[in-house]
Protein backbone atom coordinates (compact mmCIF):
# COMPACT_ATOMS: atom_id res chain seq x y z
CA UNK A 1 0.00 0.00 0.00
CA UNK A 2 1.66 3.34 -0.87
CA UNK A 3 0.77 6.58 1.03
CA UNK A 4 1.37 9.97 1.94
CA UNK A 5 0.45 12.62 4.10
CA UNK A 6 -0.40 16.50 3.25
CA UNK A 7 0.30 18.37 6.53
CA UNK A 8 0.44 22.33 7.10
CA UNK A 9 -0.75 25.11 9.29
CA UNK A 10 -4.55 26.06 9.11
CA UNK A 11 -5.50 27.40 5.38
CA UNK A 12 -2.55 26.68 3.56
CA UNK A 13 -4.92 24.58 1.52
CA UNK A 14 -4.36 21.07 2.48
CA UNK A 15 -7.66 20.51 1.60
CA UNK A 16 -7.54 21.99 -2.20
CA UNK A 17 -3.91 19.92 -2.36
CA UNK A 18 -5.65 16.31 -0.84
CA UNK A 19 -8.52 16.74 -2.96
CA UNK A 20 -6.52 17.88 -6.20
CA UNK A 21 -4.06 15.02 -5.61
CA UNK A 22 -7.07 12.26 -5.24
CA UNK A 23 -8.64 13.58 -8.16
CA UNK A 24 -5.23 12.56 -10.21
CA UNK A 25 -4.75 8.70 -8.44
CA UNK A 26 -8.29 8.31 -9.65
CA UNK A 27 -8.22 9.09 -12.70
CA UNK A 28 -4.88 7.25 -12.98
CA UNK A 29 -7.15 4.18 -11.91
CA UNK A 30 -6.20 4.07 -8.39
CA UNK A 31 -8.36 2.82 -5.79
CA UNK A 32 -8.29 5.88 -3.12
CA UNK A 33 -8.88 6.15 0.97
CA UNK A 34 -8.57 9.11 2.43
CA UNK A 35 -7.71 9.71 5.82
CA UNK A 36 -8.58 13.26 7.79
CA UNK A 37 -7.60 14.14 11.01
CA UNK A 38 -9.77 17.47 12.95
CA UNK A 39 -9.07 18.68 16.09
CA UNK A 40 -12.48 20.26 16.22
CA UNK A 41 -14.82 17.49 15.05
CA UNK A 42 -16.66 17.17 11.78
CA UNK A 43 -19.25 20.38 11.77
CA UNK A 44 -18.51 22.79 9.18
CA UNK A 45 -16.28 23.40 7.02
CA UNK A 46 -14.12 20.49 7.95
CA UNK A 47 -17.45 18.51 7.56
CA UNK A 48 -17.67 20.28 3.99
CA UNK A 49 -14.59 19.25 3.16
CA UNK A 50 -15.29 15.31 4.32
CA UNK A 51 -18.04 15.48 1.76
CA UNK A 52 -15.83 16.73 -0.97
CA UNK A 53 -13.71 13.85 -0.62
CA UNK A 54 -16.79 11.32 -0.38
CA UNK A 55 -17.59 12.20 -3.89
CA UNK A 56 -14.38 11.28 -5.57
CA UNK A 57 -12.46 8.50 -3.14
CA UNK A 58 -13.19 4.73 -2.00
CA UNK A 59 -13.17 5.37 1.35
CA UNK A 60 -12.80 7.96 3.61
CA UNK A 61 -11.81 7.55 7.28
CA UNK A 62 -11.92 10.55 9.77
CA UNK A 63 -11.29 10.70 13.42
CA UNK A 64 -11.14 13.80 15.83
CA UNK A 65 -11.21 14.07 19.72
CA UNK A 66 -14.90 13.89 19.57
CA UNK A 67 -16.04 11.48 17.04
CA UNK A 68 -14.44 8.90 14.71
CA UNK A 69 -16.35 7.47 11.25
CA UNK A 70 -15.38 5.61 8.49
CA UNK A 71 -17.79 6.15 5.16
CA UNK A 72 -17.38 3.96 1.56
CA UNK A 73 -18.69 5.04 -1.86
CA UNK A 74 -20.20 1.47 -2.33
CA UNK A 75 -21.97 -1.21 -0.36
CA UNK A 76 -20.84 -3.09 2.32
CA UNK A 77 -22.01 -6.11 3.99
CA UNK A 78 -23.36 -6.46 7.64
CA UNK A 79 -20.49 -9.28 8.20
CA UNK A 80 -17.91 -6.31 7.03
CA UNK A 81 -19.39 -3.55 9.39
CA UNK A 82 -20.10 -5.36 12.54
CA UNK A 83 -16.59 -6.43 13.53
CA UNK A 84 -15.93 -2.52 12.93
CA UNK A 85 -18.44 -1.47 15.64
CA UNK A 86 -17.32 -1.80 19.63
CA UNK A 87 -20.46 -2.25 20.84
CA UNK A 88 -22.81 -4.20 23.55
CA UNK A 89 -25.97 -3.91 21.21
CA UNK A 90 -26.33 -3.10 17.84
CA UNK A 91 -29.55 -1.96 16.71
CA UNK A 92 -30.09 -1.54 12.73
CA UNK A 93 -32.78 0.59 10.63
CA UNK A 94 -33.93 -1.01 7.32
CA UNK A 95 -32.13 -4.36 5.86
CA UNK A 96 -35.27 -5.93 5.14
CA UNK A 97 -33.66 -8.46 3.60
CA UNK A 98 -30.94 -8.74 6.12
CA UNK A 99 -32.47 -11.97 7.64
CA UNK A 100 -29.37 -13.02 10.52
CA UNK A 101 -31.11 -10.83 13.48
CA UNK A 102 -34.63 -11.08 14.57
CA UNK A 103 -36.57 -7.50 14.13
CA UNK A 104 -39.07 -5.27 14.88
CA UNK A 105 -42.04 -4.29 12.47
CA UNK A 106 -43.85 -0.78 12.23
CA UNK A 107 -46.87 -1.49 10.66
CA UNK A 108 -49.79 1.14 9.02
CA UNK A 109 -53.12 0.25 9.86
CA UNK A 110 -53.35 -1.82 6.60
CA UNK A 111 -51.00 -4.84 8.48
CA UNK A 112 -48.75 -4.37 5.83
CA UNK A 113 -46.29 -6.92 7.23
CA UNK A 114 -45.83 -9.60 4.74
CA UNK A 115 -42.95 -7.98 2.56
CA UNK A 116 -41.41 -7.87 5.89
CA UNK A 117 -40.88 -11.61 6.88
CA UNK A 118 -43.43 -11.63 9.93
CA UNK A 119 -41.60 -15.19 10.89
CA UNK A 120 -38.70 -12.87 11.81
CA UNK A 121 -40.65 -10.73 14.08
CA UNK A 122 -40.00 -10.42 18.22
CA UNK A 123 -43.05 -7.85 18.06
CA UNK A 124 -45.20 -5.70 15.38
CA UNK A 125 -45.86 -2.36 16.87
CA UNK A 126 -47.94 0.46 15.37
CA UNK A 127 -46.15 3.25 12.97
CA UNK A 128 -45.41 6.07 14.87
CA UNK A 129 -44.40 9.95 14.16
CA UNK A 130 -42.49 12.78 16.02
CA UNK A 131 -46.42 13.60 17.18
CA UNK A 132 -47.04 10.41 18.10
CA UNK A 133 -44.24 8.81 19.66
CA UNK A 134 -43.94 5.55 21.35
CA UNK A 135 -44.46 5.11 25.06
CA UNK A 136 -42.58 4.63 27.80
CA UNK A 137 -44.36 1.09 28.27
CA UNK A 138 -43.62 0.11 24.90
CA UNK A 139 -39.90 1.53 24.94
CA UNK A 140 -39.40 -0.98 28.34
CA UNK A 141 -40.82 -3.56 26.58
CA UNK A 142 -38.61 -3.65 23.38
CA UNK A 143 -35.55 -2.72 25.67
CA UNK A 144 -36.44 -6.38 27.61
CA UNK A 145 -36.91 -8.28 24.34
CA UNK A 146 -33.62 -6.34 23.51
CA UNK A 147 -31.66 -8.23 26.56
CA UNK A 148 -33.39 -11.07 26.50
CA UNK A 149 -33.78 -12.48 22.73
CA UNK A 150 -31.49 -10.28 20.54
CA UNK A 151 -28.92 -11.79 18.72
CA UNK A 152 -26.86 -11.41 15.39
CA UNK A 153 -25.73 -14.93 13.24
CA UNK A 154 -22.65 -14.88 11.02
CA UNK A 155 -24.44 -14.58 8.09
CA UNK A 156 -23.02 -17.21 6.28
CA UNK A 157 -25.64 -19.55 5.08
CA UNK A 158 -23.32 -22.52 5.38
CA UNK A 159 -26.09 -24.94 5.82
CA UNK A 160 -24.27 -26.93 8.62
CA UNK A 161 -27.28 -26.15 10.78
CA UNK A 162 -29.40 -28.23 8.85
CA UNK A 163 -31.12 -25.45 7.15
CA UNK A 164 -30.39 -23.48 4.02
CA UNK A 165 -30.64 -20.01 4.86
CA UNK A 166 -29.64 -17.97 8.23
CA UNK A 167 -33.01 -16.45 7.91
CA UNK A 168 -34.75 -19.68 8.17
CA UNK A 169 -32.66 -20.58 11.33
CA UNK A 170 -33.23 -17.07 12.48
CA UNK A 171 -37.11 -17.90 11.90
CA UNK A 172 -36.76 -21.07 14.44
CA UNK A 173 -35.27 -19.42 16.79
CA UNK A 174 -37.79 -16.54 17.33
CA UNK A 175 -40.67 -19.33 17.19
CA UNK A 176 -38.80 -21.22 19.76
CA UNK A 177 -37.82 -24.49 17.95
CA UNK A 178 -34.37 -23.54 17.81
CA UNK A 179 -31.57 -22.15 19.89
CA UNK A 180 -28.90 -19.58 18.90
CA UNK A 181 -26.21 -21.92 20.17
CA UNK A 182 -27.18 -24.36 17.62
CA UNK A 183 -25.66 -22.14 15.06
CA UNK A 184 -22.68 -24.32 14.13
CA UNK A 185 -20.41 -21.59 12.91
CA UNK A 186 -20.56 -19.93 16.42
CA UNK A 187 -19.12 -23.13 17.78
CA UNK A 188 -16.34 -24.49 15.79
CA UNK A 189 -12.70 -25.35 17.17
CA UNK A 190 -11.42 -22.14 16.34
CA UNK A 191 -12.61 -18.47 17.22
CA UNK A 192 -11.13 -15.20 16.15
CA UNK A 193 -12.32 -12.01 17.41
CA UNK A 194 -11.69 -8.20 15.57
CA UNK A 195 -11.77 -5.41 18.32
CA UNK A 196 -14.01 -7.61 20.49
CA UNK A 197 -16.18 -8.90 18.16
CA UNK A 198 -16.32 -12.42 17.34
CA UNK A 199 -16.48 -13.29 13.12
CA UNK A 200 -18.36 -16.04 11.95
CA UNK A 201 -16.06 -18.96 10.02
CA UNK A 202 -18.08 -21.55 7.60
CA UNK A 203 -17.51 -25.13 10.21
CA UNK A 204 -15.21 -26.61 7.13
CA UNK A 205 -13.16 -23.31 6.72
CA UNK A 206 -12.61 -23.23 10.16
CA UNK A 207 -11.99 -26.80 10.71
CA UNK A 208 -9.10 -26.28 7.54
CA UNK A 209 -7.81 -23.38 9.27
CA UNK A 210 -7.27 -24.89 12.35
CA UNK A 211 -5.85 -27.91 11.66
CA UNK A 212 -3.27 -25.48 9.48
CA UNK A 213 -1.99 -23.84 12.20
CA UNK A 214 -1.88 -26.79 14.30
CA UNK A 215 0.34 -28.48 12.38
CA UNK A 216 2.91 -25.52 12.02
CA UNK A 217 3.42 -24.66 15.52
CA UNK A 218 3.54 -28.69 16.15
CA UNK A 219 7.14 -28.06 14.71
CA UNK A 220 7.91 -25.56 17.33
CA UNK A 221 9.75 -26.02 20.44
CA UNK A 222 7.59 -26.23 23.44
CA UNK A 223 4.17 -27.24 21.84
CA UNK A 224 1.95 -29.22 23.44
CA UNK A 225 -1.62 -30.77 22.70
CA UNK A 226 -4.46 -28.10 24.17
CA UNK A 227 -5.79 -25.04 23.49
CA UNK A 228 -4.15 -22.58 21.73
CA UNK A 229 -4.27 -18.88 21.85
CA UNK A 230 -3.04 -16.52 19.50
CA UNK A 231 -3.05 -12.67 19.95
CA UNK A 232 -2.37 -10.02 16.83
CA UNK A 233 -2.04 -6.58 16.61
CA UNK A 234 -3.12 -4.98 13.72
Amino acid sequence: MKAIAIVGKKKTGKTTMGLALVKKLTGKGYKVGVLKHSHHGFDGTEGADTEEYKKISSCVAAYSPSESFVSWNRERTVQDLVPLMDVDVIVMEGGNKVGWLPRIIMVREDNDDKEFFPELALKQIPACTPDNPPSEELLDELVELVEEKGFILPGLNCKACGRDYCMDFVADIVAGKARVSGCQAMKTQMSVTCNGAELGFNPFVADMLSAGITAMLKQLKGYVPGDIEIKIKN
